[in-house]
């Protein structure tokens, strides 16, 4: 991975690549190292797994549909051919989107100080790499994480600290989740790693990662099937919606002297972005058409500082294939690159959209930038959380760079603006929308805890719900609002004063499956933050003795509260508390 200087954004390139390898003899060359490819399976399982085994191929990851490989290049051009069974999935240039303690800024110090945590709640911080995690287990996380690795390397820390960072955030502000670092490369690998996220009932995704044009724009395609799949076994996302506002044009093709040359604006035919030598350039078009049946033709093609075309993608749509040009190229020196759209047929004009960006990230804006419908994937999906960037403290209204709507669709995206540009742990700042995302997924911990049994999609809502309304929010985002927690309204009891001198009394034997103790403290403890007062002990349940009606009245950890019915603790309280 190749991080920003300033950590905006970072790129993650995954690019196949040739070695030579020569024998002792010299004569004749070794086989080519194998290409790595996505595969989607689109006919029987069986003669699928007997085309691979023919072809040389090794398979890595296998998860739903999809199937990742290793095979020889040679078999490259039968895998095209095999549209019967496989389908070679092109799943676009995955980009985290690039901090710590936000709390006030988000209004979560009294749901903190008053006791919530994200106690219970269980949040995935689903990134490309975790490096330094093991040594900040203790300070800036927690004392244990659950850590795994889905990559074909098998590696939790990659080669950047991304995940580790926002894993970071969610910590500071729910201090009491269990937090899992799940690491992957490749789209399949994400699919296994969110397989495995179902599987362990995880509650909260958060997801700073963002693809350039990995779908039609309407929160469809490769990434966005895989987030559905979760979202459909009650998992929430909080999605980072991408740092492109500035970097990225849309608009319908025009050509008024009818060269086939693409009019950014009336006579302007190409798009300029500032460069520095050894960037990584990554351009892509993608226009309005049917995805995996594009009809129209459209090339894409760019150009260095002294004007030379440097590369093209000109790949032939014939109702076929989807309606996708991309391409990545180093910059040999520094100066302005520019991008234009050549129209290959006559079908009718398309809108088109351009997302030119370059790695690092050096916060420089294409020559006519568009902000509106700038979104990465799957920030463009309908039922995640879009989280996109606060300008700062002060200034809250939406950072310039920050991606945001109309999805193709329609859609207003982000829903949320968030804090970010913290620093997290005494080093450079985490900033970008990839640092925003994961309050989010923190605030979504707090709600969850705060109202057990809440759903998904109530979850999102709510939260939504509590957000602070925006003025003069940009095109695209309109209906936006800033994450706010300074309401405690409908949350249910929090901590009263004094709760820090709240005391049992008796013994909790270890081992035993229940305790009679008495309380001492406060009126108006809650009930569910007695673990606080057990040394943390697994408590099921709890008989209070009432004081005022002689009878013994019930309280289950983790279930919502019926109106009227016994949740906090007055002076004196008898009680028996239940242990798992």
């Amino acid at each position: 991975m190749l991080r920003t200087s300033w950590r905006r954004g970072s790129l993650v390139l995954v690019a196949a690549f040739l070695v030579l390898a020569w024998g002792a003899s010299m004569p004749p060359p070794a086989a080519a190292a194998p290409t790595r490819v996505e595969l989607l399976r689109v006919g029987d399982a069986h003669a699928t797994d007997a085309l691979l085994a023919s072809l040389g191929a090794t398979v890595e990851v296998r998860s739903a549909d999809r199937i990742q490989a290793l095979v020889p290049p040679s078999a490259i051009p039968a895998l095209r051919g095999a549209h019967g069974l496989v389908r070679l999935d092109q799943p676009g240039t995955p980009i985290p989107l690039q901090a710590l303690s936000t709390s006030t800024l988000v209004g979560a110090d009294a749901w903190i100080d008053g006791g919530l945590t994200g106690r219970g709640v269980k949040v995935a911080i689903l990134d490309t790499g975790f490096a330094g995690y093991e040594a900040a287990l203790g300070s800036t996380l927690p004392n244990a994480v659950t850590a795994r690795s889905f990559r074909a390397d098998r590696a939790i820390e990659g080669s950047n600290d991304h995940g580790r960072r926002a894993a970071e955030i969610v910590s500071s502000l729910a201090p009491g989740a269990q937090l899992y670092l799940v690491s992957f490369s490749t789209i399949t690998e994400m699919s296994a790693a969110v397989d495995y996220l179902i599987a362990q009932r995880v509650d909260v995704i958060s997801f700073s990662i963002g693809y350039i044009h990995n779908g039609p724009g309407d929160g469809t395609g490769s990434v966005g099937r895989i987030v559905s799949r979760a979202t459909d076994n009650g998992i929430a996302w909080a999605v980072a919606s991408g740092n492109w506002a500035q970097q990225h044009w849309g608009g319908t093709f025009r050509d008024d002297n009818r060269d086939a040359i693409n009019e950014y604006r009336p006579g302007v035919q190409q798009l300029t972005h500032f460069f520095v030598a050894g960037d990584l350039i990554s351009a892509s078009l993608r226009w309005e058409d049917t995805w995996g049946g594009a009809c129209a033709d459209y090339d894409l093609e760019m150009f260095a500082p002294s004007g030379a075309l440097i590369r093209a993608s000109r790949d032939l749509q014939e109702c076929s294939g989807n309606p996708v040009e991309s391409m990545q190229v180093l910059a040999t020196e520094s100066g302005n690159y520019a991008v234009r759209v050549i129209r290959g047929n006559s079908a009718p004009p398309r809108r088109l959209d351009i997302v030119f960006v370059g790695s690092p990230d050096r916060g420089h804006s294409v020559s006519i930038p568009v902000p509106g419908g700038s979104l990465s994937a799957p920030a463009d999906h309908a039922s995640v959380l879009t989280v996109g960037a606060l300008r700062n403290a002060l200034v809250r209204s939406e950072s310039a760079y920050s991606s945001r709507g109309p999805t193709v669709d329609g859609r207003m995206k982000p829903e949320l603006l968030a804090p970010t540009s913290i620093n997290a742990s005494g080093s450079e700042s985490f900033a970008g929308t990839s640092a925003a995302a994961p309050h989010v997924a923190a605030a979504m911990a707090l709600l969850r805890e705060a109202l057990p049994g809440i759903d998904r999609g109530r979850l999102v809502a709510e939260l939504y719900g509590r957000g602070a309304l925006l003025p003069a929010v940009q095109d695209g985002s309109v209906g936006s609002r800033r994450l706010d927690l300074s309401n405690t309204t409908g949350i249910g009891p929090l901590l009263p004063v004094g709760a820090n001198q709240a005391s049992l009394e008796g013994r909790i034997l270890e081992g035993a499956r229940q305790a009679e103790v008495r309380y001492h403290g406060p009126s108006g403890y809650p009930l569910r933050f007695l673990y606080r007062l057990a040394g943390g002990g697994d408590i099921a349940g709890v008989w209070v003795f009432d004081q005022t009606n002689l009878r013994w009245q019930g309280f289950v950890m983790g279930a919502p509260t019926l109106p009227g019915a016994l949740d906090r603790l007055s002076e004196g309280d008898s009680l028996v508390i239940v242990l798992r």
